[in-house]
């Protein structure tokens, strides 16, 4: 049995086509299992009535009388 280039070609287009499908069916399943374990938002926490998991706000404590940071007045190198 004798093949010619036309076979092989076809083959591997075949080959090619059926491992893209594949390839595609389990990105879908694995997206789906993503999804489905994905942590919850921060506003269907709120919903719950429970705050923010890993995050507390930063609220700057307000400076009192204090002299100005002298880094903030020495001018920088600019070549």
């Amino acid at each position: 049995m004798r093949f010619d280039w036309v076979n092989i070609l076809a083959t591997l287009i075949f080959v090619s086509i059926v491992v893209t499908l594949i390839l595609a069916v389990a990105s879908y399943f694995a997206y789906k299992v993503r999804e489905a374990r994905r942590p919850r938002t921060a506003a269907e926490l709120r919903q719950e009535g429970q705050g923010k998991v890993f995050f507390e706000e930063y609220h700057p404590a307000e400076k009192s009388n204090q002299q100005p940071d002298e880094s903030a007045r020495v001018p920088l190198n600019v070549r």
